[in-house]
């Protein structure tokens, strides 16, 4: 429960905007390289996201 609690109240490191940009928070207590590849993740979790998508509506 305690876990659940801490994450709630965790600022969202990344996040993407109306255009579908990623956006990056830099008020973070993170390091440069983990907020990156946080970045990373975000951006190809998107994508395969959209690809599942797009193949459960045209299959």
């Amino acid at each position: 429960m305690e876990a659940a609690i801490k994450y709630e109240s965790h600022d969202e490191v990344v996040s993407f905007d109306q255009e579908g940009n990623v956006v990056v928070n830099k008020e973070t207590q993170m390091s440069k390289k983990l907020m990156a590849r946080r970045a990373i993740e975000a951006h190809l979790e998107r994508k395969r996201l959209e690809k599942d998508l797009e193949d459960y509506y045209f299959d």
